[in-house]
Formats: C-alpha cells, structure tokens, sequence
C-alpha cells in the first residue's frame, strides 16, 4: 500500500506533466487545432443533397404517373400510339377518342401523354370502344349544317345513271337555278324545277316536253337515290275536262272552254268547269290543255267580262297547285345538274348547276378539310327518320344515339344542330352509330364501398 509520501508525489509529478502539456504544446512542435464547429452541418446537407439526386435520377430512370391519369382521361403511350381511358384507376385500351370521348362525362375530357414504361403498373381493364368510330371529330364552329351539293359526274354516264359527286363545303360549290332538268330513272322521266321532281305522264312523254317548252332538252340518266332528294311533285299530263262540249246550264258557256276576259293580259284564263266554275289556267297548264281538251274545243275565246260575271271561281286552279306557272327553259347542255341543299322553308332541295368544273369531276364524297356536320335528318312529314347524323372529314354519317347528354360529350350543343332531309343523309356511307352504352361496353362500374374504402385509406 503507497504510503502518504508516496501519494504527495505522484500529485505533485501529475500537476507538473499536465502544467508542462499547457505550456510545451503538441510533441514534436505542433499545435493542436480546434476542431471547426460547422464541419458536421456541411456534411449532413451534403448527404442530404445526394439523397435528393438520387431521388430525382432513380424518378427519371423509373418515372411515375401524370397527376389526374386515373379516372376520365385519355392517357395516350406517345411512344407506342397505344391509347387507354382511365375509369376508377383502371386503363383500358380504347378504340378511338371517339370512343374516349363517349366513356368520359360531358366536361371531364382531358387527353395525358405519356410513354410506355410509366405505364407498365397501371392497372389493365378490358378494350372498350366503337370499332369505326371517328379518331378526329370536326369542332362545333366547322359544322357544314347546308349548302351542301349533289353534282351529277356526266363524263361516266354513258353506260348507266349518271354517279353523284356530293360536297360539303363552306363554299358554294353550286348556284340555284329557275331553269329546268329533265331526268330520267327506271321508273320514267320527271322535270325538275326548283325544289320539285314532276313525274311526266308515261303515256305521252315526248308530247308532253314538247308542251312545256322543254322538247328539246337534253335528258338525263340519274339514280332514284339522286332523285330522291327533290320532293316528288304532280304528274306533267294533257289536261283532259269531264264531259267537254256539254252547256253549262243558264249561260250560252261549255264545259272545258278556256275563257279570255277581253281587254286582260294574254296569260290570263279561265278554264269552265263541269260545275260552272272558272278555274283559273296558267301558261303552262294552257299548254297542256291544248294537249288535251283544247284539241277538241280549241284555244281561248275572248269573252267580255260582263258575259261571265255571275259565274262562280273555283277554289283550286286547272291542272295540279303545285304546276310550275309559267313555261320553263331547260339548263344549259354545258351546265352541270346539281341538287342543293337548303334550309329556306324547312330542310329541303332546290335544282342548281355546279359552279366549277372540279365540283363534278368524280364521284364519291369530299369535305371541306378539318370540316363535318351535324344534322338531324329532318325528312318530309311521316318520311322523317328524326335521326341525328355526325359527318367527318371522310364524309361518313355516323348515327348519334342519345339524348344532349351524348352531344355534350361529343363537345356539341343542341343548337350546333343543322338540318337536311333523310336522302341527304342516304347519299352518304355509313359508319357505326355512336352511343355511350356502345362505348362503356366491358366496363364494370366500380363498387362504391371499395371506392370509400381506398380513399379512406
């Protein structure tokens, strides 16, 4: 056991080493340096950084999702062309934005690009869509709703009907006309004239042309789907009176005599009914009486209007209302036949000529590029399909099934809506009908409680 001797000593040998290290320095010379008190925060940011781009490098190599893929968006891979609708965090492979646009609720519709790799996850759903919908839908402010024009293509028309060239156009790629075609079909020969095709008795063609001023006019083979855009008329016939020749009881007149009250214009006649009645005749439909009765009883007698004051007018004039008045010049052999299409009274047709050559230079169906319609073929009376109809840049009619909700989500209104009749309509070929209940076809609506139950999550 140290003694007490021994312990003062080592005290003091201690006090003198540790007085000696505070006034001698490091050994060797050296002084200690203080350690820098900012050392530790340097490398932790530093450590932080790294962390960080290695975040960002890891993120690049293995990306994510577009934020909002996951429910009412067309997600298109640009690196592949494959293209999804997303539903409840589901993708499935869509048929065509069409398509896309019908699964989506009106207002919803978005379009996300991304690639391939990002994609690989997601969740996979069944292929869903119209096959033959259209990829690009023209925008509402491009919307051909009339003037649309059905040239007949004359170069081909040797050996049948002629073919139809028909133009959707924001040009008018024809021109009304007054003058008259006269066109025939399997089922006989009719005029055209303004919006009307007027059958001519088959009975007497050539005769009847002859009294209207159209003998001469070249006649030309058409389809009866062509035909059919005018509105039928009445049948072109001699007009031949009941009982012609007989007196009119109580005046010195005869049934069938065509009457001209002297000192009135030439054109202005009366043709006297069996009843009595004067009906009154117009220049056309004196010429088809001349055809008719007026071989036996001969033309119109000056009459002064004394001599027939106190005979009654017959509410409908000679001949059929719908007559043209007036004889009519047929179109030009170098004017193209063409049927437009007009809005004027309802939707409807008139005759016209094409504008320029190209109008009519080959069959088939051109739009204006980025251009379309949307018409609901309105028809005539009971003949209205009521249908609406989406037409593309192609000139394929797709049938629109629904209500506004469905045009809301084809980006229309109702007011985009244009009008032509139902033979418009059949001019043209026609694709699959576009309907939401096609569309969503193979999508399961999600469950609601696994729905709650995710985003309680």
């Amino acid at each position: 056991m140290a003694s007490k001797k021994d312990l003062i000593e080592a005290q003091t040998f201690s006090r003198r080493r540790l007085l000696t290290a505070f006034t001698s320095g490091a050994p060797g010379g050296k002084e200690l340096e203080p350690a820098k008190p900012l050392r530790g925060v340097v490398a932790g940011l530093a450590l932080t950084a790294l962390v960080v781009v290695g975040g960002l490098f890891y993120g690049f190599l293995r990306p994510g999702l577009p934020t909002g893929w996951d429910n009412n968006r067309l997600v298109v891979a640009e690196d592949t062309g494959a293209r999804y609708v997303s539903v409840a965090g589901t993708l499935h492979p869509v048929a065509n934005a069409t398509s896309a646009r019908l699964i989506v609720p009106a207002g919803e519709f978005d379009v996300i690009t991304t690639n391939a790799q990002r994609l690989a996850d997601a969740p996979l759903g069944q292929p869903v869509g119209i096959v033959g919908a259209p990829d690009q839908l023209p925008p509402a402010d491009r919307l051909l709703g009339t003037g649309w024009a059905a040239c007949l293509v004359l170069d081909d028309a040797e050996d049948g009907p002629a073919q139809v060239a028909t133009t959707l156009s924001a040009t008018a790629p024809a021109v009304a006309t007054d003058q008259a075609a006269v066109v025939r079909t399997e089922a006989g020969t009719a005029v055209l004239v303004g919006g009307t095709a007027f059958p001519v008795d088959p009975d007497g063609t050539d005769a009847v042309l002859r009294a209207i001023g159209l003998g001469d006019a070249v006649v030309r083979d058409v389809t009866a789907a062509w035909l059919r855009l005018f509105t039928p008329g009445s049948e072109l016939a001699a007009i031949v009176v009941r009982d012609a020749g007989d007196p009119v009881e109580g005046t010195g007149l005869r049934v069938g005599q065509v009457l001209h009250p002297a000192g009135s214009p030439a054109t202005t006649r009366f043709l006297v009914r069996e009843d009595g009645s004067l009906a009154q005749l117009s220049p056309l439909a004196y010429q088809l009486y001349l055809l008719g009765t007026g071989s036996q009883l001969g033309e119109a007698v000056d009459v002064s209007p004394a001599d027939f004051a106190s005979q009654p007018n017959s509410p409908t004039p000679a001949g059929a209302a719908d007559w043209p008045r007036e004889e009519i010049a047929p179109v030009p052999d170098a004017d193209v036949p063409c049927a437009l299409a007009t809005t004027d009274d309802g939707p409807g047709t008139v005759l016209a000529v094409a504008s320029d050559d190209a109008v009519a230079a080959s069959p088939g169906v051109r739009v204006d590029h980025g251009a379309g319609a949307l018409v609901r073929a309105a028809g005539r009376g009971a003949q209205s399909s009521g249908g609406v109809y989406l037409v593309d840049a192609t000139g394929t009619a797709f049938p629109v099934i629904g209500d506004a909700d469905t045009l809301a989500r084809l980006g229309y209104a109702a007011e985009d809506l244009g009008a032509v009749t139902d033979a418009w309509v059949d001019l043209l070929p026609t694709g699959p009908a576009l309907s939401v209940d096609a569309a969503t076809r193979g999508i399961t609506a999600p469950d609601p409680d696994a729905t709650a139950q995710a985003d309680a999550g």
